[in-house]
């Protein structure tokens, strides 16, 4: 019996494991249920691939991989930029029961060491950019194979191929994926996701009525990295569910927006940096977006002051929808349905899930209504651990079973929910916890401000004191004290930018768009900013 203050998104209507005993089992089912429509379209090439050719493809990889000596308790890493082939490998590597990780290609050599010391791939997958990355810490893995070299003989391998057939496996036990947490705090843990974990977020999508009834037929963009857990869950969404992907290598403004356009992409899943580019980059007028009905935004906060400049600027597109979740929580635990939505919030509990919200300082204390704490998450989204980290796993994951998120919100009588910010970025100035996303979303309210960030500094009369870092719209200017004054002018005492404003060309953030709070503190020093 949960507690009144404790909120739950319901069950599924229908089966999470839909009567099979692995993840890979179901991957295999529905790539042949979706035969031979286009599953993905390389946005560089124009090349179309079918559901039936990524069976094919994954078949023939998997295949291969069992003479390398592949399968139950081999871990498999896969270091690359988006490209088709990348999904046709994670499948190949699941249907073996292997673990896969998924490695981020723009890993420093401090961030890669640590993790390959951690898990020790069997084998690793390269793409030609990653590969002497890779190959710097051999002592690790036992075999680097390349995508442009290895992959490419294995898919142009005309032999007939076997059927491969999973074996089963315990689902809320074994292992399916490894994805690294963000390391903005600290180096990356590699979060254990179950066969059950991915699963359940495959079976919560085919029933989520963003996708069930939208008005037209879904295209969505492969942009978000696919080593990360939104932009991987997505490519098994569109192998699971059939919605078609076009991928695309990285983000370059002109060629997002292209996509865009050529392919006539309906949906878009993106993190708010990129949100924040369609509301204000100047490049957006040029190109024909009108095929765009819905984006759907996670990974950090949007403000809604963002969300409602894109949706002014683009009067065809239907909501900007956000959510909530972490890869602890195989992505995402809060939504907003097509039906429902509340501006500014992440939306309620998703299906599966249960959420409440504790004191921060005393987390066996549940909270009421529009009180700021600590979300906790519970439930089948739940990661099963961190991978050789018990001691963090039990910070993580109380007793009980709940994940403790270290994000701050807060729900309204409705049961919405709300995102603060992290705790752990969360900025003392005399007593006040001062959240930089609420000054960040101020920010970037100016129409000659472009990208915003925000982090405390040491000050020896008040703690911390706010600092913004700024990016400046192309042609205009601002001086530091006009920045201070517009947000002085909007919120209150505690949150004025007493430790200064720096104006910058660009502000760092990790592949998932979050800001890298730590890079930041570290230019602008321990001090209070003389600017």
């Amino acid at each position: 019996m949960m507690e009144p203050s404790t909120f739950y998104g319901g069950p599924l209507r229908g089966s999470i494991d839909c009567g099979c005993t692995s993840l890979g089992a179901l991957i295999i089912k529905r790539l042949k249920q979706n035969g031979q429509n286009v599953a993905f379209i390389d946005q560089v090439t124009g090349r179309t691939t079918t559901f039936e050719q990524v069976l094919i493809g994954s078949m023939k990889v998997a295949g291969r991989l069992k003479m390398y000596g592949v399968g139950k308790g081999s871990i498999v890493a896969i270091s690359s930029e988006n490209r088709v082939e990348y999904p046709i490998v994670t499948c190949a590597i699941i249907y073996l029961n292997a673990t896969l990780v998924l490695l981020n290609p723009a890993y420093t050599p401090t961030e890669l060491g640590h993790v390959l010391e951690l898990t020790k791939p069997k084998v690793a997958f390269a793409s030609t950019k990653s590969l002497k990355s890779l190959q710097s810490f051999s002592s690790h893995i036992g075999t680097v194979l390349t995508f442009e070299d290895h992959v490419a003989d294995f898919l142009n391998n005309n032999e007939s191929q076997d059927q491969l057939v999973p074996s089963p496996v315990i689902l809320k036990h074994d292992v399916a994926v490894m994805v690294l947490s963000s390391g903005t705090t600290g180096l990356p843990k590699a979060v254990q996701l179950t066969h059950h974990n991915v699963m359940t977020v495959l079976a919560i999508i085919r029933e989520d009525p963003r996708y069930t009834d939208l008005s037209v037929p879904i295209k969505s963009l492969g942009l978000l990295p696919f080593f990360h857990v939104y932009g991987f869950m997505l490519t098994l969404n569109t192998c699971c569910n059939g919605f078609p992907m076009v991928v695309l290598p990285r983000f370059e403004p002109a060629l997002f927006l292209q996509a865009i356009h050529t392919y006539k992409i309906t949906m878009l899943n993106l993190v708010p940096a990129l949100v924040v580019f369609l509301a204000k980059h100047p490049l957006v007028s040029q190109y024909d977006l009108s095929s765009l009905k819905m984006i759907l935004c996670g990974a950090a906060p949007l403000s809604k002051d963002i969300a409602d400049q894109v949706l002014e600027r683009l009067p065809h597109v239907q909501s900007v929808r956000t959510a909530y979740g972490m890869s602890e929580s195989t992505l995402g635990a809060l939504s907003n349905s097509f039906a429902t939505t509340k501006p500014g919030s992440v939306g309620r509990a998703q299906k599966t899930a249960w959420i409440k919200v504790v004191e921060i300082d005393n987390v066996s204390i549940n909270l009421g209504p529009n009180q700021v704490g600590e979300i906790c998450v519970k439930g089948p989204l739940v990661m099963k651990g961190y991978y050789k980290n018990p001691e963090a796993t039990k910070q993580a994951i109380d007793p009980t079973g709940w994940l403790h998120t270290g994000d701050t919100g807060y729900y309204d009588g409705d049961g919405f929910f709300f995102v603060v910010d992290r705790i752990k970025d969360l900025i003392k100035y005399k007593g006040f916890q001062v959240a930089p996303a609420e000054i960040e979303a101020v920010l970037l309210s100016h129409s000659a401000i472009a990208d915003a960030a925000v982090v405390g500094i040491l000050d020896e009369a008040s703690g911390e004191v706010p600092a913004a870092f700024v990016v400046l719209q192309p042609g205009q200017a601002l001086t530091a004290e006009q920045v201070g004054n517009f947000v002085a002018a909007k919120l209150s005492s505690a949150k004025h930018l007493r430790g200064g404003v720096l104006f910058v060309d660009e502000i760092p953030k990790n592949g998932s768009g979050k800001i890298l709070r730590r890079e930041l503190r570290q230019r602008i020093g321990s001090t209070k900013a003389k600017l």
